[in-house]
């Protein structure tokens, strides 16, 4: 295939732009935060497993407390009626009855009253730890979200940096030939770079210096004549004679 010097030299410039976009989306991909943000998710995970375990604990005690309370007011009912029946009564014997069952409703309501004070200590020691798991959990979580806001900080940038390199590289695109460019397509998909520069007889492509027959025969080789690196087999841009 035949091509201008200059049309070669546009490969160039073709190159380092698709380098450059190779080089914005490992930017991406390898932006620091990301790295913080995915060692902080066994942290995050742990700190919301805490908090939903004090919160099941907390609501399973104050269900508790709540059933208690729900308990010593029946007693206070019932101890209410008894007195009142006991205050109505002629008969010795029912009232005797009825002072058993309130001696025994009176216990009941101390022992109701004693094991609510209890859990109510209980709740508040877990209420302490909720507490701190809940703050722990909001420091982890406010860290995620810097982390978060910092790496689609970054993105945006890339996203333009991005944006600006497409937008030359269709303009560079546009002024070679078609032929060309689908050469040099077809060789970047195949070896992973589409042009290098020959600069002395040191490939680009390759980084290394080019045997002496393989680089008399390129020289021999008329400049718009298209050729290729040895080495990498990118095609070989010879800058010293476009």
């Amino acid at each position: 295939m035949k091509a201008s010097p200059r049309q070669q030299r546009l490969l160039l410039d073709l190159q380092e732009l698709d380098t450059t976009a190779a080089r914005l989306r490992r930017k991406r991909e390898q932006i620091p935060q990301r790295a913080e943000l995915a060692s902080l998710q066994g942290e995050l995970a742990a700190a919301k497993e805490r908090f939903m375990g004090l919160q099941r604990e907390l609501d399973g005690q104050q269900a508790e407390i709540d059933r208690l309370e729900s308990d010593t007011q029946m007693v206070r009912d019932r101890r209410a009626r008894d007195e009142q029946l006991i205050a109505a009564s002629t008969s010795p014997k029912e009232a005797q009855a009825l002072q058993n069952e309130l001696d025994t409703l009176a216990r009941r309501a101390g022992e109701l009253e004693e094991r609510e004070l209890e859990l109510m200590e209980v709740a508040e020691q877990t209420q302490a730890r909720f507490d701190e798991a809940a703050a722990a959990l909001s420091g982890v979580d406010g860290r995620r979200a810097a982390l978060e806001a910092a790496i689609g900080e970054a993105e945006a940038g890339i996203a333009r940096e991005a944006a600006a390199a497409a937008e030359e590289r269709a303009g560079v695109a546009a002024e070679i030939q078609r032929d060309l460019l689908g050469l040099y397509e077809e060789t970047r998909a195949r070896t992973g770079i589409g042009a290098a520069r020959l600069r002395g007889n040191v490939s680009e492509g390759s980084n290394m210096a080019l045997a002496p027959a393989e680089l008399t025969t390129i020289r021999e080789t008329a400049p718009d004549e298209i050729v290729f690196c040895p080495g990498s087999g990118a095609i070989l841009v010879r800058v010293d004679e476009a």
